[in-house]
């Protein structure tokens, strides 16, 4: 059986060559599927302070202890998440409704009473109250949609009155997903507050602190969380992996040897292609970074329903085109545009995470240069990882080939999952 037109731009495809591919798109809607199941999520905490009402009233002779200050803590947590720990979808059908949510209710927050809880380090007389006024009772405060879907939302009220010390302990997800993070943002004791904690620390957010001022230390240690963030995003975001690989495929990216590199009479470049892989991760670097500014900023904006499935597209197109390549488009501005869309989805986490706008400048900073390092550790990997192969006369057909389909596959899969 031969085929005169095929995937390989007119060349015979034979039946061997035709069940390759079969198998190759199979391995793609398989990984497909693992990938979106192991994919990190995200909680955000909103944390605030209620300054008390002034109370109406004639003067006592006795004055009263001033009231203190409650404090104010709003959770949201995506229900396909929480189905992990409680079995919110009660039949299965893979849809949860409203009267699930509300039947799993008292189970969830029995779960976010045992995941979610402060520490008060300090009590600094015996007037203040015990540990257990700084309980955190969390209580139902509805459902909210986000870009990536529906939110469980929990609240909470407490006072912890001479409380000089407070730190917020987050354990949720700790045995189910290790890419779990809980971003915390508000305002406390008049300093911004911005952080981040995963469940597999054994460290703690620091609230308050008896002795060190936020504001002093909150921009340096913002600039490092998110920079960690923004690292995790990328090699964590699976799609736009997925793009990076497209795109560096179908360079010959062979290393040369460092003897030859320093012995040679004219400086040589260190890798073959070197100039072509640069120009290409610069190009997708400059367009995400410019949307992930805008966007972050609120000086534009785009809606994830239409973002997401297009960055799927600009997998299987980037793929494609190293099947079928186009003389008149060169690569850099195929990564340039589809990195201005890559950009919102980038910047999704730091709209969402809400970050105070003193503290915004350093989590946005710190997010992009961490999406950078990010990017550069997976190309680097990359580049390590074909050495040996690369100089193969099958590498074109397998690796550059072979690897287009199999991101076609993975992109496809991607685009109907989102689109529905």
């Amino acid at each position: 059986m031969r085929l005169s037109h095929g995937l390989w731009g007119g060349q015979v495809l034979t039946s061997r060559v035709l069940r390759a591919a079969l198998v190759w798109w199979l391995l793609a809607f398989g990984l497909a599927g693992a990938a979106l199941a192991h994919k990190g999520s995200d909680a955000y905490l909103d944390v605030r302070q209620l300054q008390p009402a002034p109370q109406a009233g004639p003067s006592e002779a006795v004055p009263s202890r001033p009231e203190v200050p409650a404090l104010r803590l709003s959770l949201s947590v995506a229900l396909k998440d929480l189905d992990q720990v409680v079995a919110i979808d009660a039949n299965g059908d893979a849809r949860i409704t409203w009267g699930e949510v509300r039947v799993a209710t008292p189970a969830l927050l029995a779960q976010l009473d045992r995941s979610a809880r402060l520490d008060v380090a300090e009590k600094p007389d015996a007037l203040t109250p015990t540990d257990a006024d700084c309980v955190l009772r969390w209580q139902s405060d509805g459902l909210e949609q986000r870009s990536d879907g529906v939110y469980f939302r929990a609240a909470a009220t407490v006072r912890c009155a001479g409380a000089s010390s407070l730190h917020l302990q987050y354990r949720l997800f700790r045995e189910q997903d290790a890419g779990h993070r809980l971003l915390v943002a508000g305002r406390m004791d008049g300093d911004d507050l911005l952080a981040t904690i995963s469940p597999q620390q054994d460290a703690a957010v620091q609230l308050r602190h008896a002795t060190v001022r936020r504001a002093a230390t909150g921009q340096w240690q913002t600039l490092r969380d998110y920079f960690l963030l923004g690292v995790e995003h990328l090699l964590h975001g699976y799609d736009h992996l997925a793009f990076l690989l497209a795109l560096v495929l179908p360079l010959q990216l062979r290393l040369r040897p460092f003897s030859r590199v320093g012995h040679a009479a004219q400086p040589e470049p260190l890798m073959d292609n070197g100039w072509a892989l640069l120009r290409t991760v610069t190009a997708f670097t400059l367009g995400h970074s410019i949307t992930l500014v805008l966007a972050t900023l609120g000086w534009t904006q785009a809606d994830a329903g239409w973002v997401e499935p297009v960055i799927a597209l600009s997998v299987a197109m980037t793929a494609a085109l190293n099947l079928r390549p186009q003389p008149w488009l060169r690569v850099e501005a195929l990564a340039l545009v589809f990195g201005l869309v890559h950009g919102y989805g980038f910047a999704g986490l730091l709209v969402e995470a809400a970050a105070p706008d003193g503290l915004l400048p350093w989590a946005l900073a710190g997010f992009n240069l961490g999406v950078e390092a990010g990017q550069l550790l997976a190309v680097a990997a990359w580049v390590l990882a074909v050495q040996w192969v690369v100089g193969r006369p099958w590498y074109q057909r397998v690796v550059v080939r072979g690897g287009s389909v199999l991101l076609i596959g993975l992109s496809m899969a991607w685009f109907w999952q989102r689109l529905a």
